[in-house]
């Protein structure tokens, strides 16, 4: 069998996202899944599409959190048309409450610049939070709606990817954890496993928290778990479905169940639900919705997310390892960022091109940034033929 033209590292959403982009273009693809991992990001997640919720006015990833949210409705038709699974997206907005009169100071707030922007926010009075959504608490001074945020069912669109993605083409191969990059003469040439070696013209890194801990790469990867503990519920009866945030905890409704989330651990690798985050959990949880209050979880977990230091993902190519491509660290928004990731990836391989800024989210910031603060090398020291330092 040829090499395929791109072999993708990570059977999670992000790398799943990347083989479906590359197969419906007539790429040759690979994905090699672990499937193994416990704790992975994707098999955990909520399912949110919240990019109001989760910028600020400076946020440089606004714009494309947006574009992420919206690409969904193009997305979600497609895909079930071709697998016939319906990925569940769900667009009737986003609550975040106030309970005190700081908090809700900071929404209208908020409010004002997400206008300024362009973007559609409103704020609800105690009366007309109560009425969008009664399972709310009405301590509750009022809340930012952000009407076009949502989510989907997180689960359903790995599957959908995943079958979109071989139905193109592509080749899915499971149990297969990568250990090392195998890179000749500054140019990936594929990866080795514990069975076996596969070249690949070019290789995307989509491993999620465990993508640094590969052998081979060309510089240290700053991407590192954060666990994220979750818990289930069953939801309200009759209830009228929704999502609300107090801070940065939630409740929202996913199938027949009420999600709660979430804690942000740095807590290793291990995906653990401990007694005192799961406190954490279930006390946000009622208050936020006091339907809850006598309510015991009916299941509970933990995910790890990729998270970088400035909180941004990795995406694009290796600064110097040619055909090395990263599409990891995108700590609480790989559900968002999942399905345009795939699709930056595959223009920029493919010299498509962006019609987006990608700067802020570009591999070589931190290699730069190094570069930027490092003391100028003695010319009395060191290789004398101008060999530098990679960083």
């Amino acid at each position: 069998m040829n090499p395929p033209d791109v072999l993708i590292v990570g059977g999670g959403l992000l790398g799943a996202g990347c083989a479906r982009s590359f197969a419906c273009r007539g790429v040759s693809t690979m994905l090699l899944d672990s499937g193994t991992e416990g704790g992975i990001a994707s098999t955990a997640a909520a399912g949110m599409l919240a990019p109001l919720a989760e910028s600020g006015p400076e946020d440089p990833l606004l714009g494309l959190g947006v574009r992420a949210r919206d690409l969904y409705h193009e997305l979600a038709p497609v895909l079930e048309e071709e697998t016939g699974i319906d990925i569940g997206l769900w667009s009737d907005g986003i609550l975040q409450l106030a309970f005190t009169d700081e908090e809700a100071h900071q929404l209208r707030s908020d409010i004002a610049w997400q206008r300024q922007r362009g973007f559609k926010s409103d704020w609800l009075s105690p009366e007309g939070l109560h009425d969008e959504c009664p399972w709310v608490s009405p301590q509750a001074l009022g809340a930012l709606h952000a009407p076009e945020d949502g989510a989907l069912t997180a689960s359903a669109l790995l599957q959908a990817l995943l079958a979109s993605a071989e139905k193109h083409g592509a080749r899915l191969v499971h149990d297969q954890r990568v250990e090392a990059l195998d890179i000749q003469q500054g140019k990936v040439t594929g990866v080795r496993t514990s069975t076996e070696t596969y070249s690949a013209g070019a290789v995307v890194l989509a491993a999620g928290c465990w993508s640094g801990r590969i052998g081979g790469l060309p510089r240290p990867l700053s991407v590192e778990p954060v666990r994220g503990q979750m818990a289930a519920f069953a939801w309200p009866a009759d209830a009228k479905p929704g999502i609300a945030y107090a801070g940065s905890h939630y409740v929202l409704k996913v199938g027949d169940e009420a999600f709660a989330g979430s804690t942000m651990e740095h807590a290793g690798f291990d995906a653990s639900v401990t007694e005192e985050g799961l406190a954490s959990v279930v006390g946000q949880a009622r208050r936020i919705s006091p339907t809850l209050q006598d309510e015991v979880p009916a299941r509970t977990w933990a995910g790890l997310r990729p998270v970088t230091p400035d909180g941004r993902p990795i995406v694009g190519r290796d600064p110097d390892a040619e055909d090395l491509w990263y599409a990891t660290g995108h700590g609480r928004n790989g559900i968002l960022w999942a399905g345009l990731t795939g699709e930056l990836i595959a223009r920029l391989l493919t010299g498509e091109g962006v019609d987006h800024d990608l700067t802020p989210i570009d591999p070589a910031r931190f290699w730069k940034s190094f570069q930027a603060h490092a003391p100028p090398e003695d010319p009395a020291e060191g290789d004398s033929g101008g060999n530098q330092p990679n960083g």
